[in-house]
């Protein structure tokens, strides 16, 4: 059984803590210190103006919220949403539009799409962060996130100007339930679930956020409950706790099989006695856990013909619960 230090213990605490701290820091008014800084300082002396004072000169754009998932947010909620979310406050912007008859495309008195444009994934993910912190308070522990993928690459469809080189199908309300979204991107996995042998997704008895946290989901994050959380949600049989552990097991079930489909039989990375020697081979003496095997593999047996419960057992060290 696994027995955790006072480190382990400590960092247990502390990622335990994480979802309270970043509510914390919403609540305390931190959130706005993530925006970037183009979006803050680029006009300092601006104040909010609201929507509909930018709809004064802006026709389609708010026309085209109005009919979108962010209706409510922009037209319901108080002066500095909407446009001035991702924009930066207005007034000094629109005091240059009611004072000139002739304007550029992207003024320098406001946040333009060249600004927007140069914002690296996190940045633009920050922006959106603003009204939807609470909803994914741990999108920044997500794959996606560590990865430097920001919001508006997959939810290009609620931006009235999707970002240039965006040319993948933009995510709806059900991308989470939808495979074929995910493999715009992940192709190579896709080729994993053609495999012989492969988690039944192609066939829809699966999707990819069965396993995967998509936005880091704190009930599905693996920085929080650890790698194999999701495989034991089917295969609660070979979760233990074990008298006698394979302590490969502990670290990774990726470690013996690929998630997603291999040519091997249950998923394995390599088939038979393959996949055993690359931990348990001892080089020079040729032993596997400092006993000699080759009276036993000489004829071609196969390690899990004598340990066959390679998950752990309860009755025996070498894994077999036939010896005693």
């Amino acid at each position: 059984m696994r027995r955790y230090g006072p480190i382990g213990v400590g960092i247990s605490i502390m990622i335990g803590m994480l979802p309270v701290l970043w509510a914390s820091a919403c609540s305390t008014g931190l959130r706005e210190s993530v925006l970037p800084p183009i979006v803050t300082n680029k006009v300092s002396q601006a104040t909010a103006v609201g929507i509909e004072v930018c709809s004064d000169c802006h026709s389609a754009e708010p026309d085209f919220y109005r009919k979108g998932h962010h209706r409510v947010a922009f037209f319901a909620g108080s002066a500095g949403t909407g446009c001035e979310s991702c924009h930066g406050k207005g007034s000094v912007h629109a005091e240059f539009f009611y004072e000139n008859e002739e304007y550029e495309d992207d003024p320098s008195d406001l946040v333009g799409i060249e600004d927007l444009d140069a914002l690296s994934g996190h940045e633009r993910s920050a922006l959106c962060q603003q009204c939807h912190q609470q909803d994914f308070p741990l999108w920044p522990l997500s794959d996606h996130a560590q990865s430097g993928v920001g919001c508006w690459d997959c939810h290009a469809d609620d931006l009235h100007a999707p970002p240039p080189g965006i040319d993948a199908t933009p995510a709806v309300m059900n991308a989470q339930s939808d495979n074929a979204f995910c493999v715009q991107c992940h192709s190579s996995v896709d080729a994993e679930f053609k495999l012989q042998y492969h988690h039944r997704v192609p066939e829809g008895q699966m999707k990819c956020a069965d396993c995967h946290s998509i936005h880091g989901e704190a009930t599905a994050d693996s920085a929080l409950h650890g790698e194999n959380t999701r495989c034991y949600e089917c295969h609660a049989e070979f979760k233990g706790p074990f008298v006698f552990e394979h302590l490969g097991t502990e670290e990774s079930c990726g470690n013996c099989h690929s998630p997603h489909g291999s040519v091997n039989n249950k998923l394995l990375v390599a088939n038979d006695n393959s996949l055993c020697v690359q931990c348990h081979f001892q080089s020079p003496t040729g032993f596997f856990g400092r006993q000699p095997h080759a009276e036993f593999l000489g004829g071609g047996a196969l390690c899990y013909d004598c340990h066959s419960h390679v998950h752990g057992s309860n009755t025996n060290r070498n894994l077999n619960p036939r010896r005693f």
